[in-house]
């Protein structure tokens, strides 16, 4: 039978947590599926025995160094058999079954990327379908984030409830087309990590598809944030943000969606 989705899941010193969700994602998945555990955890040869316990529809990469988010990601994606194509993050709570979107994504074959509404454990929603982020747009989520001191910083404007086409989703749960995928190469492994999520999107559109916010379906999630805690992890959110505005634009110069919401 045709593997309708292939998900990729990167592991860096954190089996337990991976089996966990491996196990939640297979309550969720009514599709055939495969699930692609890429890790970078450099792991020794016995490690990598206690890791991989050859279960069925579960496959593990050992890579050879810690190359990043965008490194594991696109190993994983280079062997991925399905006809869909998804990263997520080990720490994402699925509440349902997630093949509305393989659904979704059937009956629209110019959608090119696919990603659920996000929640925190209490219910709020997160701020995971944005606008582009030039410089200005940066800077004024930043002192907004200060002074609001939020986490999510939601737009007033969005309706959060419509499925719906957005300039971009970020990468804790984004699903793709094989087309999307094939005609991007995947991420770009120039960003360690950060902004890779919103650099696949920008240029998956370039391809002429479009990016749609899908909250028909919700998983439980909450990034660490760990750029706003750590002067390390800021130093490398900030340099993944001018690579991404020298390759498209620090003002302008993104590629336009299409407006468009969606029935079903």
């Amino acid at each position: 039978m045709e593997t309708k989705l292939s998900v990729v899941i990167v592991e860096y010193r954190s089996i337990p947590e991976i089996r966990e969700c491996v196990e939640a994602l297979k309550r969720h998945l009514d599709v055939p599926y495969e699930i692609i555990v890429s890790s970078n955890s450099c792991y020794s040869e016995e490690e990598r025995q206690q890791a991989d316990t050859g279960e069925e529809h579960v496959r593990w990469l050992f890579n050879d160094r810690n190359g990043g988010f965008a490194y594991a990601m696109n190993l994983g994606l280079k062997v991925a058999k399905g006809k869909y194509l998804a990263i997520m993050n080990s720490d994402d709570i699925f509440n349902s079954d997630i093949s509305g979107m393989t659904d979704f994504m059937d009956a629209h074959p110019d959608v090119g990327a696919i990603a659920p509404q996000m929640r925190d454990k209490e219910g709020t929603i997160q701020d995971t379908a944005r606008p582009y982020v030039s410089l200005p747009r940066y800077v004024w989520r930043q002192m907004k984030r200060i002074a609001g001191r939020k986490s999510s910083i939601l737009d007033g404007k969005f309706d959060y409830s419509l499925v719906q086409t957005v300039d971009w989703v970020i990468g804790a749960f984004i699903m793709v087309s094989r087309k999307a995928y094939e005609a991007t190469g995947g991420l770009d492994e120039r960003y360690f990590m950060y902004a890779e999520d919103l650099d696949w999107c920008t240029r998956i559109r370039q391809q002429g598809l479009e990016i749609v916010y899908f909250p028909k379906i919700c998983i439980t999630y909450k990034g660490s944030r760990r750029a706003r805690s750590s002067s390390k992890y800021a130093r490398i959110f900030i340099a993944s943000h001018i690579k991404y505005w020298k390759k498209f634009g620090f003002l302008w110069g993104y590629p336009k969606r299409k407006e468009l919401t969606f029935n079903s």
